[in-house]
């Protein structure tokens, strides 16, 4: 414990799921949390579980929106200073083939999952680069951004981009000090996925198609999100982590 003592990390997405996982983790480490999601009522339950304000900054936020990255980057400095780490967990999922995907939908996937990576990322590691913080940043990727997923197509390509742009983000922040890896979840229990695994038979499925045999819990995934901030993972650069039950590792 207290492997994040005295750094501040923010983490958007963070009002459930894996995201609140990773906060409440991060949290654990000694870490000041600033926390950011559009479900304002979220962020306050959150707080209030964490219970020490002196720690703890809620900044409801849409990803999309640059402007409103660049105010949560600039909130987070002001209350704890230049931030350490920032974890992208702001995410949402669509279903369509290619064939009959909603334009709206792909649209709305890629503006969250892409647009707010991208958004969120350049606010904080421009504040990161400018005060000389030698950072972590983790991205939220996917089992579906390693391999094809049938009528996921909008987020096959979000999480597929997200896996691009962390080699990418790797590369450019490197020189700086600042590293850049992703997480890349399979089935996991959250609030996205509760539709499926709440229906006995279906979640049996799901379940025997796993090769561990079960689905993930969120915080099997904030694990391995808080192990790449820290100085445990002081060589992980541009990694790309499968932590899906071997989801990925063949037929």
């Amino acid at each position: 414990m207290g492997s994040l003592q005295g750094r501040s990390i923010i983490v958007t997405g963070a009002s459930s799921g894996m995201g609140a996982a990773t906060v409440k983790r991060a949290f654990a480490e000694g870490a000041s949390i600033v926390a950011a999601d559009l479900n304002k009522a979220g962020l306050d339950i959150l707080a209030e579980e964490l219970g020490d304000p002196s720690r703890v900054l809620t900044v409801p936020t849409d990803v999309t929106d640059p402007e409103q990255t660049e105010a949560l980057a600039d909130a987070a400095v002001e209350r704890f200073g230049t931030p350490y780490g920032l974890v992208n967990s702001a995410g949402i999922t669509c279903v369509g083939s290619v064939l009959d995907v909603d334009p709206d939908d792909w649209r709305r996937v890629m503006a969250v999952n892409v647009d707010g990576t991208l958004n969120t990322t350049r606010a904080v590691a421009r504040r990161m680069v400018d005060a000389g913080v030698r950072g972590a940043i983790v991205n939220f990727s996917s089992g579906a951004g390693v391999r094809g997923v049938a009528n996921r197509v909008g987020y096959v390509a979000s999480k597929f981009a997200v896996t691009g742009m962390t080699y990418t983000m790797a590369l450019d922040l490197a020189p700086f000090g600042v590293r850049v890896n992703a997480v890349a979840p399979g089935m996991v229990r959250t609030p996205f996925t509760a539709y499926m695994l709440d229906d006995e038979e279906n979640a049996r499925r799901i379940n025997a198609a796993q090769p561990i045999g079960r689905v993930g819990e969120p915080h099997e995934i904030a694990n391995a999100v808080v192990f790449l901030l820290t100085d445990e993972a002081s060589f992980a650069v541009g990694s790309v982590v499968s932590i899906d039950g071997g989801q990925t590792a063949g037929i």
